[in-house]
């Protein structure tokens, strides 16, 4: 007899052939450095209030630790802060905050937040809280980015599409004038994006350098001594940009939806394909621009999360483990994955977000439930042979759970495994109980499950408790060769 663990984990990979062992899904799971399975964090409210009904599509948290939100109401998308409380809208002009219908990007200056959001640029001064529209003539971009104490933006309007522009840059921490001067010979212009002429979708930086993602090609520039020319071109890659806001910084590196609709990590001078276990999900999507992405950082977790709202779908990359599918549960049917926006809590060490729902929540990993909701958690394996096409009967599986999670008395949450033996359906549920607290002994054992040439697993979890999978092994006997 021959013992194996059945591959249970975040390893979805959807671009393969399930027969051949790919596995299809893993939806709403993580898991930790020693391979244990667990719900994704779930989402809990951070205060009662709805900041607004049509959703939030924008989170920053500044340096100071004050956090703003940008409404989803197209086009009033007022400025709101928010505290444990609940928000606090800036102010409630007729015109709204952030013009445009762009998802609002942020840049922020030592006296400034400046929101760009497709149309002329909102400003608010920190020190006082105040917004205005940014002065000095500025493009109106999709992306703005501050550096080398100069604001910098692309311009959508379609004029000059592979230039970006930058103001004057600041003297003093506390004077702001500078970075509303657009107009200036030599300390403000334009820098050209020329490697190719594809417009500039996204713009963004990384300590000292600024990424120029096009259509069809990353550029990257420094910072010159030369006065006339502030910015120059240091390299220029074959990657270009399929989704604007796809973009997710990742320390030194950004991680992104790339023409060739593969999600690739680069620092601008290497770069790697991360996204091929998915990528025939990828490219059967029907529409790509409209994907944004965030990342989670909490505890043992970094994990980059892409959303793809038009086909309703959202996956998540673990950094150490590999791919997996978010998604929300309403009891009876799957719903879109609900975070819009996210910012990270530096002091709390948590993952702030804002929801379709107008909903200010964080993601915990302590939490089993979205708001309370069960998240249905399940995971489908690839169909496994053990290297051979003989038949095999399977005399055990183990299961190695923490259990004992409920008050004696109390109903026991339990999770359901199913198995099939070709693409026909799966057999009737097998329940293994977690167990109240007098169930001390983690391994469940089921005896005799039948005789097979390739065999397909699944696991589910619906209930609003906790699950941690330890390890799930199969002990099989080859009984034709």
């Amino acid at each position: 007899m021959t013992e194996a663990r059945i591959p249970f984990g975040n390893l979805q990979s959807s671009g393969i052939e399930e027969l051949a062992g790919g596995m299809p899904v893993a939806m709403n799971v993580v898991s930790d450095a020693g391979g244990t399975i667990r719900k994704r964090p779930g989402l809990q409210s951070y205060f009662s209030n709805i900041v607004d009904a049509n959703g939030i599509s924008c989170l920053y948290e500044t340096t100071a630790g004050d956090v703003y939100a940008v409404a989803g109401t197209v086009p009033q998308r007022n400025i709101f802060q928010i505290k444990s409380t609940g928000p606090v809208q800036i102010h409630a002009a007729s015109q709204g905050d952030v013009p445009g219908t762009n998802r609002p990007i942020v840049a922020e200056t030592e006296a400034l937040l400046v929101f760009a959001g497709g149309r002329e640029p909102e400003k608010l001064v920190l020190s006082t809280k105040t917004p205005s529209r940014l002065g000095g003539g500025p493009p109106q971009g999709s992306h703005v980015i501050a550096n080398s104490s100069s604001l910098m933006m692309n311009d959508v309007r379609g004029t000059t599409p592979s230039y970006f522009y930058f103001s004057a840059p600041v003297t003093s921490p506390t004077v702001y004038a500078p970075n509303e001067d657009w107009t200036t010979p030599i300390l403000t212009g334009t820098v050209k994006a020329e490697a190719r002429p594809d417009p500039i979708v996204a713009l963004h930086e990384n300590t000292d350098e600024i990424f120029a993602f096009g259509t069809t090609s990353l550029q990257v520039f420094a910072p010159s001594q030369d006065p006339t020319y502030p910015f120059q071109p240091s390299v220029t890659r074959e990657l270009g940009c399929a989704a604007p806001y796809s973009v997710i910084k990742t320390d030194q590196s950004f991680a992104w939806l790339d023409h060739l609709r593969r999600i690739v990590i680069s620092d601008g001078r290497s770069h790697s394909a991360i996204s091929d276990p998915i990528q025939k999900t990828l490219h059967d999507m029907s529409v790509v621009s409209d994907c944004f992405g965030y990342r989670v950082v909490q505890g043992y977790l970094d994990i980059m999360v892409w959303t793809f709202p038009t086909d309703g779908r959202t996956f998540a990359f673990q950094q150490g483990a590999s791919w997996s599918e978010w998604s929300g549960w309403d009891g009876d049917s799957w719903t879109v994955f609900p975070v819009t926006a996210a910012t990270r809590l530096r002091s709390q060490g948590k993952t702030l977000v804002g929801t379709s729902t107008g909903q200010v929540a964080t993601l915990q990993l302590d939490a089993p439930t979205d708001f309370g909701s069960a998240i249905n958690s399940y995971i489908i394996t690839g169909f496994q042979d053990h290297d051979t096409d003989a038949y095999k009967s399977c005399n055990q599986v183990r299961l190695a759970l923490r259990r004992g999670q409920v008050a004696t008395g109390a109903a026991e949450p339990y999770l359901l495994l199913f198995y099939r033996d070709g693409l026909g359906p799966w057999n009737d549920p097998i329940a293994v109980s977690l167990g109240t607290a007098a169930d001390y002994d983690p391994v469940v054992q089921l005896w005799g499950l039948g005789v097979y040439r390739r065999r397909q697993w699944k696991l589910e979890f619906t209930n609003a408790a906790d699950m941690s999978l330890v390890a799930a092994t199969e002990n099989f006997e080859v009984i034709e060769e």
